[in-house]
């Protein structure tokens, strides 16, 4: 497949998710919402796995792979659901714009990669007073939504965190059984969470069915596979703008579909993240032409 069609739909999926979600948990309890999207996910790909005749590696180090992706697939997920419930889609998409920054912090800590470069380190602390600023003015004006992005930003710092941890066991197996392994352990965690707090399979809006579809199809299987097959196919330049473009088209999809408004602060803060984020994947090349 062209590598823009592949980068095309990596964008596509990740501007739409968080609006999905919002849109997937309309009449249901949040935790039904996720059960079923990733109970739908599990079964499209044990049956990718059926139709191509490929077994599940149970390798020790494949094992060790499924657990933590499994373990990043319920914690970033159910953060991310409950925070839907009280702040717009797109700033959650800005939030998880800063995941390549967090995650070069952990690729410091546990991988020694080298991350005191001006522009790397002006990057974290332009996205940070950004989101400080989000913070701030959301304190000032609806304290309830601050649970809400409490959330998000663990869940963004955890899925990094997962991201770092998956490269360092190093497994080497497919994406489809990297995806169907984290559903393995995910999903029961999903079922007992829903079991634990609701446990009643509510009456959805068909708006909220379809999301789940979509969310289950394109955000747990396709959006995986893609992004995976971006990451080896190709340049780190390209993939470095999916994080950078995503929160725009997130941010401009909840004003125009879900009839989201955001202050003049809340903007600066998102300007501010993203001005870090493109200042972190792109600030060392242009110091390197100056330099050349």
């Amino acid at each position: 497949m062209p590598i823009y069609l592949v980068f095309l739909s990596v964008v596509a999926i990740w501007s739409t998710t968080p609006l999905a979600i919002q849109w997937s948990t309309l009449g249901s309890d949040f935790n039904f919402a996720v059960a079923s999207r990733m109970l739908i996910g599990l079964a499209i790909c044990l049956l990718l796995l059926l139709i191509k005749q490929q077994k599940l590696s149970i390798s020790k180090i494949a094992i060790s792979n499924y657990i933590y992706a499994g373990l990043g697939v319920f914690v970033t997920m159910s953060l991310v659901y409950y925070s839907s419930q009280s702040i717009p889609s797109g700033i959650i998409s800005v939030v998880f714009g800063l995941t390549p920054i967090i995650t070069g912090v952990f690729a410091l800590l546990l991988l020694k990669e080298p991350f005191f470069k001006f522009h790397k380190i002006s990057g974290l602390l332009l996205g940070l007073a950004g989101l400080v600023t989000i913070f701030g003015h959301t304190l000032n004006v609806a304290t309830e939504m601050i649970s809400g992005l409490l959330a998000v930003t663990f869940a963004m710092a955890f899925q990094s965190f997962i991201s770092v941890k998956l490269k360092q066991i190093n497994a080497h197996i497919s994406a489809l059984e990297t995806t169907a392994g984290a559903l393995i352990i995910s999903v029961p965690l999903f079922i007992i969470s829903w079991l634990l707090t609701e446990g009643t399979v509510p009456t959805i809006t068909l708006k909220a069915a379809l999301s789940i579809g979509y969310l289950a199809v394109f955000g747990s299987v396709i959006g995986f596979m893609s992004y995976y097959y971006l990451i080896r196919h190709a340049s780190v330049r390209i993939v470095g703008i999916v994080p950078l473009i995503t929160p725009v088209f997130a941010l401009l999809l909840g004003a125009s579909l879900n009839y989201e408004t955001l202050t003049a602060t809340q903007l600066s803060g998102i300007i501010l993240v993203l001005i870090g984020l493109g200042y972190y994947e792109y600030g060392g090349r242009n110091l390197e032409r100056k330099n050349g």
